[in-house]
């Protein structure tokens, strides 16, 4: 969901670099702390909502199950923004929790800290563990070069929704959506003409929808490799043909009136489109819940593509658990492992999804009563053969940087002036160059 992605950017962006400058500084304590007897973990979260409720009620079934003395101290601590802006706090005066809960894009951030130890530290030695049965695309998402750096635990994607009042009014088939942005465009024109509404929407908080059009493209989004490879990420890409294509084509429906700019509240469009102002919105599968709370209103269809490219995919939203290492005993990294791997077992995570609607990571979910329950639903449906239809390439693992919060400014910023008729070429050329300039000043922060 957009509120999941990005709030607050100054304050994550100087949390960053305030944090590289802190990492020898956690204290070491508790090191030699014994490793076996009763634990406490302390698990820091951004869940609010019914996603808190369920989360609550996940920590207290697994204090009562364990048979290990593990007592999970799970405590809200606001947006991500100030998680990580109170992680950075915590790195300075030695007290970083045990487990930490990151959404996808801090993840180069969380990486660079030094503070965390790879889940695959564990996994190596723990047999019952299935690296299969996480979904492909968030086990990708997360790994690194040493396997996976921290637990996937929530999964989001980015999906098509169709109003089927505004879509019929058109004269245009639910059942046979588009599957090509040019596609999307060519309904939304149609469904404005015929109804004198708007005939799509989508998600404008940052830049995130510019990042899954391009990787629905099979294009990188940062270079080189999307920060993939060995080489650190130095700037982004926003000049391809395939990426000025698709703004061109979306500034046109901005400029006509085919396209409502909710701006950066995403409310707004999510309120659009469930009072039959909007007929399409690209935005998260979480945001199903909101949109079309009794599944009547909508159909869901697959992330349009912008481009014919095998390495043409969707980039994967969420969040991940983060297990520390300085100043964390060898006891409590395991206990942190244990919750963790819990956590992501079939049964939680069918019931993590049908209680917040984000997208169970584990594959055998759907086996469960629960899961399968939830398949019966054709637009739940949609959603996870996506995930599991998604291309493994460059282009579909997304980016991974620590300077990511300050890049989506810069870049929305720029898209907004193209939104109101500003030359798209120079324009994203000016924001390509500013977005060099911040990743630069990240990475010599960090060392890199």
């Amino acid at each position: 969901m957009p509120s999941r992605r990005s709030t607050t950017l100054t304050l994550v962006a100087a949390g960053a670099v305030t944090l590289l400058g802190l990492t020898a500084c956690s204290g070491q304590a508790s090191d030699e702390a014994t490793a076996s007897g009763p634990v406490t973990i302390d698990f820091w979260h951004a869940m609010s909502g019914p996603a808190a409720t369920e989360l609550d009620t996940l920590v207290d079934r697994f204090n009562t199950e364990n048979d290990d003395g593990i007592t999970v101290k799970a405590s809200f601590q606001g947006a991500y923004a100030d998680v990580q802006t109170k992680y950075t706090a915590s790195v300075q005066s030695g007290s970083t929790p045990d487990l930490l809960m990151m959404n996808d894009t801090s993840t180069g951030f969380m990486i660079d800290s030094q503070q965390t130890v790879p889940v695959s530290t564990f996994t190596a030695d723990d047999d019952s563990f299935d690296p299969d049965a996480i979904a492909p695309a968030a086990a990708q998402y997360y790994s690194g070069a040493d396997g996976l750096a921290a637990m996937p635990f929530s999964v989001s994607m980015p999906v098509l929704y169709l109003n089927k009042a505004l879509v019929a009014k058109a004269g245009l088939d639910v059942t046979d959506p588009p599957t090509t942005l040019d596609e999307v465009a060519t309904w939304a024109e149609a469904i404005h003409a015929a109804t004198g509404g708007y005939g799509m929407s989508m998600n404008m908080a940052d830049s995130w929808m510019l990042e899954e059009l391009s990787a629905s493209g099979g294009e990188d989004f940062c270079t080189p490799d999307n920060g993939r490879g060995s080489d650190p990420v130095d700037g982004v890409s926003l000049t391809t043909d395939t990426q000025l294509d698709f703004m061109t084509r979306l500034q046109g429906l901005y400029q006509d009136g085919s396209a409502l700019n909710p701006g950066t509240d995403s409310a707004a469009q999510n309120s659009a489109f469930s009072s039959d102002r909007v007929g399409m919105l690209l935005t998260s599968s979480g945001a199903y819940t909101t949109v079309d709370p009794d599944g009547t209103k909508s159909v869901v269809a697959t992330f349009p593509t912008t481009a014919d490219s095998a390495d043409a995919g969707q980039v994967i939203g969420g969040n991940a658990l983060w297990i520390s290492g300085k100043g964390h005993s060898d006891a409590e990294q395991r206990a942190s492992y244990e919750f963790a791997e819990w956590l992501q077992t079939p049964e939680v995570q069918a019931e993590w999804a049908k209680a917040t609607g984000y997208l169970a990571m584990n594959t055998g979910a759907a086996d469960t009563a629960v899961g399968k329950q939830s398949l019966t639903d054709p637009n739940v449906a949609t959603m996870y053969g996506q995930l599991a239809d998604n291309a493994t390439s460059v282009a579909a693992a997304g980016c991974v940087t620590g300077a990511f919060p300050s890049v989506r400014a810069t870049v929305i910023g720029a898209f907004n002036q193209v939104v109101e008729g500003a030359d798209v070429e120079s324009t994203m050329a000016d924001a390509e160059k500013s977005a060099a300039k911040q990743i630069a000043s990240y990475n010599e922060a960090a060392g890199k």
